[in-house]
């Protein structure tokens, strides 16, 4: 008998706490005593509204929205315009003075503080970059999509993180249920005893009552740890899901669902998963986003034609304003004008240098998309075969926990007919709890499975609730 208590230990504690299993020993209900019941879609909708990680993940896809924003302007004229303003000294226009003896000389003024200001205004409008900027713009539209199939990614992660804490719960509340019926069978054994012991049988002995007495106390134990466990892991299912503190609620299912799912072929997940997978989709757009940016790297090698618009203005009230095309005078003048013009950055390597980087990281894309489409079918392979594994075992496990109950019946029966021993109530009711939960555990394995498969397939990018 002291295989059933470790054998159910080990079984639901691996549910409750390593699956994430969770439940609450009673329904729990809000502040007013009203039950929220809901169901694995209503759960995946409230995670979905309220996660973290796909909020953050929006707000990716809004970075890269500016990005792909600041980069279409960069087709556009852009201006910059400075505004000084200072003091400066008072000036009278020079002129030419002449004395009694013909001597020539320039009378300057005499002086003192005035202030002057100036404005001066560039719009340059590029003309012709060499691909600078269309390069960059294809670069920050793939960008937007890389943000965008990351946030699927996301969405298809929050997805299945809910689907195995649901079935985590479920799985833990059918245990708790069956470590009952072990209860039951060990209580009804006790019973038995103690009613043949005050009979006077010789088949039993005081030894057998002192035996049950152990093993109740580590199923005791067992349940009370199931239950502590299941009251934290239920906190993380209403975490998950965004619920306030102060609200509960209960699941509109109480099982697995005991019957197989017919599944399309291995290869088709394959295609799918191929097809549809957001981390290739990632993985895609990002080859096309770095290849425009080597492209990008290598235009910035050339120069770039412009057209500008130019005007400076400038004016001291207290100077006099010096006409004259071959002098300029910096505090009193208005020039503007068009004109065309070419930059062109040189630097001894460091250009090239930039390249070389771009296409490093372009060929390290390349090589993970190439690993990415040799280890994703291996992934839906495992997970279509754990499905088909787990689906044989639960319902080879289903048969034997039917014919082990019946087994423990027919054990008692005996036992009270006087045919039967306590050993034999004990071997049926030690093969009964191996059974049940060798059988919960293959019915979590199945439906996990499944759920991984689904993911690993992206059907939640079709609607699937697979």
């Amino acid at each position: 008998m002291n295989k059933i208590c470790r054998k159910w230990t080990s079984l639901f504690l691996l549910l409750l706490f390593t699956c994430c299993g969770n439940s609450m020993a009673a329904a729990p209900t809000g502040s007013n005593g009203a039950q929220t019941v809901l169901g694995l879609d209503e759960l995946v909708r409230m995670a979905l509204e309220r996660s973290p990680e796909l909020k953050q993940a929006e707000m990716d896809v809004q970075s890269a929205r500016s990005d792909l924003q600041q980069a279409k302007a960069g087709q556009w004229a852009q201006m910059d315009v400075t505004a000084i303003a200072g003091p400066v000294p008072n000036a009278d226009e020079p002129y030419v003075k002449v004395n009694s003896k013909g001597i020539g000389y320039l009378q300057n003024d005499e002086g003192g503080i005035g202030i002057f200001g100036k404005l001066e205004i560039n719009i340059v409008q590029p003309l012709y970059t060499f691909g600078k900027i269309s390069n960059r713009q294809d670069a920050a539209a793939s960008g937007v999509a890389v943000q965008k199939a990351g946030k699927e990614k996301k969405r298809g992660d929050v997805m299945l993180n809910v689907k195995e804490l649901y079935f985590g719960l479920i799985a833990a509340n059918q245990g708790k249920g069956a470590a009952e019926d072990a209860d039951t069978f060990l209580r009804d054994a006790q019973d038995r005893i103690k009613r043949l012991i005050s009979l006077g049988s010789t088949n039993v002995d005081q030894s057998d009552l002192y035996r049950l007495e152990a093993y109740r106390a580590e199923i005791e134990q067992f349940k009370y740890k199931a239950d502590s466990g299941a009251r934290m892991a239920y906190l993380a299912l209403k975490t998950a899901v965004g619920m306030p503190p102060g609200k509960d609620f209960v699941l509109d299912a109480r099982e697995l669902p005991r019957e197989p799912i017919l599944l399309a072929s291995q290869e088709e997940y394959v295609r799918n998963a191929l097809a549809r997978r957001p981390e290739l989709d990632q993985l895609r757009k990002g080859i096309d986003a770095q290849k425009s940016m080597v492209e990008a790297s290598q235009a910035d090698l050339y120069p770039s034609l412009f057209l500008a618009a130019i005007g400076s203005f400038a004016g001291a009230p207290g100077r006099e304003h010096l006409a004259g095309f071959y002098i300029r005078d910096e505090f009193n003048h208005a020039d503007a004008g068009l004109v065309l013009g070419a930059q062109w950055h040189f630097d001894l390597g460091i250009g090239k240098g930039k390249v070389n980087k771009a296409l490093a990281e372009y060929q390290k894309l390349m090589h993970t998309k190439e690993y990415a489409e040799q280890n994703i079918p291996l992934e839906v392979a495992k997970y279509y075969q754990d499905a088909e594994d787990a689906r044989i075992s639960f319902e080879s496990y289903k048969k034997s926990a039917t014919a082990s109950r019946k087994w423990v019946v027919a054990a008692f029966s005996n036992f009270d007919m006087g045919v039967g021993t306590a050993r034999d109530m004990f071997d049926a009711i030690d093969r009964y709890g191996k059974n049940q939960g060798e059988y919960l555990l293959s019915l979590y394995n199945y439906h996990l499975a499944l759920a991984r498969l689904s993911h690993a397939a992206a059907e939640y990018l079709t609607g699937s609730k697979g």
